[in-house]
């Protein structure tokens, strides 16, 4: 490996693409979760390109055409924008981001929409996987898990300390099963988070999923690739099938290790893991907004226009907008999706 490579700034791959229709009703279609200011003032992409700062080359967005003003009022200078005409799911994004960039590029695939509270743990973890990547692997950050979840996919990792092989993936699973992986040890919540060569990314991609990577590569050439903002070829994006990266390429390939981490990390899937990761306030509450609250515990309640006031309960959901309330216990945030369904629905007549 030359010195320019090793020295060469890593360089993010945001993925911006998600709805997150179990943050309804404030995360809409229109106004997605990363572009919400959840934890203070910033929108959760705000500090998702905070948390980089000036240790990564500016990064490459991979996003829906639909958020393009958004999106350029919050990225730098020297960031690149490829706006995808449709939704193909992160195999074909990353694709996308892999042919755009050097062959020689380490790129830093994460989401646009997570939530991270100790950077210099994940800063820490990203060296460690810095050369296993420059050497060709595909390396993803294995989260410790602090409870048994069954909204997550695991990763157990083979024997070894730092960076270690990966023995196979595992579907999300049901509670017993996720109970018995923590007693065990060695397995790790899948977060996404993934460091490797732009070139290594081609080939697994070439291997694994070969129509993935030829629809993102005719996509880019026809497509208008001159200005900071790429607006890819829709008819040639459309022809890519439609999956995850954990199908299409990261459970067959033999070039995958993780790094397990502890670095106060949450995918802000639902509201009860918004909960989670919000200071506490009296009584354990989490109030944002115009709301008053008497006699009540452990809560999360928002509002961005209504007057709330909840007297006397514990452990509820309350989320107040313009144009819809939800209420929901705590224990039942992973149903709002369905509530998000309906909306749209009842919108669309």
């Amino acid at each position: 490996m030359s010195d320019s490579i090793s020295d060469r700034p890593i360089r993010p791959a945001i993925l911006a693409g998600g709805a997150g229709s179990r943050l309804w009703p404030l995360s809409t279609a229109a106004r997605p979760k990363h572009l919400l200011p959840l934890f203070g003032a910033d929108s959760l992409f705000e500090q998702t390109l905070r948390r980089f700062g000036d240790r990564f080359a500016p990064p490459i967005v991979v996003a829906n055409r639909a958020q393009e003003a958004d999106l350029r009022a919050i990225v730098g200078p020297g960031s690149r924008i490829i706006l995808e005409p449709l939704k193909r799911d992160s195999a074909a994004a990353i694709a996308l981001a892999a042919s755009l960039a050097e062959e020689d590029e380490l790129l830093l695939v994460c989401p646009s929409d997570h939530h991270i509270g100790d950077i210099e743990a994940f800063h820490r973890a990203i060296a460690l996987a810095r050369p296993a990547a420059e050497a060709g692997k595909i390396v993803t950050f294995g989260i410790e898990p602090s409870h048994p979840a069954t909204g997550f996919g695991y990763i157990a990792a083979g024997k070894g300390d730092g960076v270690r092989p990966v023995a196979r993936f595992i579907e999300k699973p049901d509670e017993e099963k996720a109970a018995a992986m923590l007693r065990q040890g060695g397995h790790y919540w899948n977060a996404g988070i993934f460091l490797a060569l732009a070139g290594t990314w081609r080939e697994e991609l070439r291997r694994h999923a070969p129509a993935i990577l030829e629809a993102a590569r005719e996509a880019l050439e026809r497509g208008d690739c001159e200005s900071p903002v790429i607006r890819v070829d829709e008819q040639a994006f459309a022809r890519s099938p439609a999956k995850s990266i954990d199908y299409a390429v990261m459970e067959h390939s033999d070039r995958v290790a993780v790094v397990p981490v502890s670095m106060g990390w949450s995918d802000v899937g639902s509201w009860d893991a918004v909960f989670d990761a919000s200071p506490k306030g009296d009584g354990g509450n989490v109030v944002v907004g115009d709301a008053l609250v008497i006699d009540s515990h452990a809560n999360l309640i928002r509002s961005d226009g209504p007057k709330v006031v909840a007297i006397g309960v514990d452990d509820l959901v309350i989320i107040a907008t313009a144009d819809a309330v939800l209420v929901t216990s705590l224990s039942h945030t992973q149903r709002v999706r369905e509530a998000a369904e309906w909306s749209e629905n009842d919108a669309n007549g």
